[in-house]
């Protein structure tokens, strides 16, 4: 009886012990272009609307970083300056960042500060790919080329040679 008494106690207090509830949750991605998709589509083309004027973003990263290991800190600055990037732009209602330069330092207190500085520029003017596109083909294709990160054209076969 003691044994019972004992087994139902001692679940009692397992399934009353539970794991501390987050209070709040925030989350940004950044990414460049990755559609990865199983179907085959026409290439998309946009124009690039730059700013004329860089911009300066800063954001403290409240993680005392002596804490921790160098990897760790690797880890943290890797991760944290891909949030701060999408924060610059969505502070400057930017799609993307052109050129950012990416500082990270500690402030006082061992935190991380990030500042990015870069010119904000949104997407416009979206349409399917022409034969009037071909030279942006041309262009990323030798430019690959001087890089040896050789990809295959994004046309496959869509844009043929006028005679």
């Amino acid at each position: 009886m003691k044994k019972i008494i004992f087994f139902f106690g001692a679940a009692a207090l397992v399934c009353s012990c539970s794991a501390p509830k987050a209070t709040s949750y925030s989350y940004s991605e950044y990414k460049t272009i990755s559609p990865s998709q199983s179907v085959y589509t026409v290439p998309l083309v946009a124009d690039l609307n730059v700013a004329s004027e860089r911009i300066t973003y800063a954001e403290r990263v409240n993680q005392n970083i002596t804490k921790l290991t160098d990897a760790e800190v690797e880890a943290l600055a890797s991760r944290e300056k891909e949030v701060v990037v999408a924060n610059a732009a969505k502070a400057n209602n930017a799609d993307v960042i052109v050129a950012p330069t990416i500082n990270i330092t500690t402030d006082v207190n061992k935190n991380l500060v990030i500042v990015v500085t870069g010119y904000p520029a949104t997407y416009k003017n979206f349409r399917n790919v022409t034969d009037a596109d071909k030279w942006i083909i041309d262009h990323a294709n030798a430019t690959q080329e001087k890089t040896g990160e050789k990809k295959a054209n994004p046309l496959g076969g869509l844009l043929k040679k006028k005679k």
